[in-house]
């Protein structure tokens, strides 16, 4: 395995599992009074200057990407993407909102294939497949009869969620291979473009503040180590990994709720859930073990001129 190649899966397994921890700390924020809409602005909004900070200490360049109309593309299909999974969860049940949002593997591997001309052979068809499988078994533990139990509307949100960020990886990544963006600096542009589009949505729902001391934990936890860390990570990584990889080695964040919830929230775990856990890592093996993971084809020639989109 190339070097850079397994660094860049560290860091995209690492943004996973961040994000995997970010179940039980939403529902203790939920729990604690807060409107699914309010918790997702206060964690972007206190997200930005975390990372505009950082940004500066870094010396990273943020306001010329910021003029970039491509970078609010991305921006947009995130706070979509949030949008439609944080409203739509209340319509939804946990298995099936699972199940849809986690079709963003699919989305990002057909998007690659179409718009990035990635190759998916033999190995990464079969990682894609056994992600899906293991989805299934982990948010189903091994029975159908939850499927049936969402509702069109929140169904419909979850799909959304899906094909935005699907395309979320896809388009970030052939502008970051084109335009060769600093990965640093577009997480932050993408925090903070999903905020500003967010805050309209909190207004007209309802943006009442957290009260008290566990709401105000769970919205800083989440806005600095479910959002301002893993989104520079995941955003370092994808610069080197194809999109495909990149979107099933982000299904390590099942396997990490899984496992969070039974340590913290004394959820039992079935023999189908832990199968669902094996084959969601095996399908991480088998996406990993193709090479490199880079796309061809995305690379300027020297006659090209650098610009924003």
């Amino acid at each position: 395995m190339d070097r850079k190649f397994g660094v860049a899966l560290s860091q995209t397994a690492i943004a996973a599992a961040l994000w995997g921890t970010s179940f039980p700390v939403i529902t203790v924020g939920l729990e604690g009074g807060l409107s699914p809409v309010s918790f997702l602005f206060y964690r972007l909004a206190l997200a930005v200057p975390v990372m505009l900070g950082a940004a500066a200490l870094a010396g990273k360049k943020v306001l010329p990407l910021m003029r970039s109309r491509a970078v609010w593309i991305i921006g947009f299909t995130n706070a979509v993407a949030f949008l439609c999974q944080f409203v739509g969860q209340e319509y939804t049940s946990a298995s099936v909102a699972a199940l849809l949002v986690n079709l963003s593997v699919v989305v990002a591997a057909v998007g690659g294939v179409l718009f990035l001309g990635e190759r998916v052979g033999a190995v990464k068809a079969a990682g894609v497949a056994a992600a899906l499988a293991g989805t299934v078994l982990v948010t189903t533990n091994g029975s159908l009869q939850g499927i049936g139990g969402g509702r069109l509307l929140g169904d419909l949100l979850y799909f959304i969620a899906a094909a935005s960020w699907g395309g979320y990886i896809v388009y970030a990544k052939k502008k970051t291979d084109e335009l060769q963006w600093d990965p640093f600096s577009l997480a932050v542009c993408v925090v903070v473009v999903s905020a500003l589009l967010v805050l309209p949505v909190a207004l007209v729902l309802g943006s009442a503040p957290p009260v008290g001391l566990t709401p105000l934990l769970a919205v800083a936890y989440t806005a600095v180590f479910n959002t301002a860390i893993p989104y520079v990570l995941y955003q370092q990584g994808l610069k080197r990994l194809s999109a495909v990889v990149s979107a099933v080695v982000l299904t390590l964040e099942i396997v990490v709720a899984l496992a969070v919830s039974a340590v913290f929230l004394g959820e039992s775990l079935t023999a189908f859930a832990w199968s669902g856990a094996l084959l969601i890592l095996a399908s991480i093996v088998m996406v990993s073990a193709t090479g490199t993971g880079r796309v061809s084809g995305l690379r300027r020639g020297p006659h090209q001129e650098r610009r924003p989109a």
